[in-house]
């Protein structure tokens, strides 16, 4: 009699593990229709941003959201995304004429539970100034991901570069040289040419 009963609880557990294979591969078809639709997000947000299209943008985010800048602009609205467009881009003292953001994700999107997700990666920012030059910063982006009406949307998003070490500081840098330098110059000119207004100034010795 223990024969059988070793064969049918063999039965049962090869049951279970083929029905627990078949669970996982059918999550894992879930999660793969999952990561389309971020990828799909993820170039709306991209197109919104390049575009400077703070509605597209906005319409890519949750109802309550929170979204950090690069400049560490705090964005919680769509008024706030077309304030931020406003003053890097359209302002007429506004020092960047386009953006090209080109972000890259590192992982595949962890997921929290079935709404909830998360993601990091790095992104290449090329910036046209307005004086002709381009800039090009590396970045680093993190965002949490929440399916919200059936549809997944950016829930919180940061974007960071590092602070001592980007080309918008070497450029400061340099042109606080060039001022120091110029400064320097505009000195040492302005100098000689006080020091020989005054020795002209200066009476001319009688001889005797």
């Amino acid at each position: 009699m223990k024969a059988p009963t070793i064969g049918c609880f063999v039965s049962l557990v090869v049951a279970s593990l083929v029905g627990l294979a078949a669970g996982t591969d059918a999550a894992e078809e879930n999660r793969e229709a999952d990561h389309t639709a971020l990828r799909a997000l993820r170039a709306k947000a991209v197109e919104a941003i390049n575009n400077q299209d703070s509605h597209a943008l906005a319409a890519c985010c949750t109802k309550e959201f929170a979204f950090t800048a690069i400049d560490q602009t705090l964005v919680t609205s769509e008024a706030q995304f077309n304030a931020l467009f406003d003053r890097m881009f359209r302002a007429k003292d506004a020092p960047i004429a386009s953006l090209k953001t080109e972000p890259e994700a590192e992982i595949l999107t962890r997921f929290i539970d079935a709404n909830t997700g998360i993601c990091y990666g790095k992104t290449k920012d090329t910036y046209a100034m307005k004086d002709g030059r381009t800039v090009v910063m590396n970045a680093r982006w993190t965002a949490t991901v929440t399916k919200e009406n059936g549809e997944w949307k950016v829930a919180a998003a940061h974007v960071g570069t590092d602070f001592l070490n980007n080309p918008v500081l070497t450029l400061a840098v340099s042109f606080g040289k060039k001022l120091a330098l110029g400064t320097g110059v505009i000195g040492l000119v302005v100098g000689i040419l006080l020091g020989r207004v005054l020795f002209a100034r200066q009476p001319t010795p009688a001889v005797s």
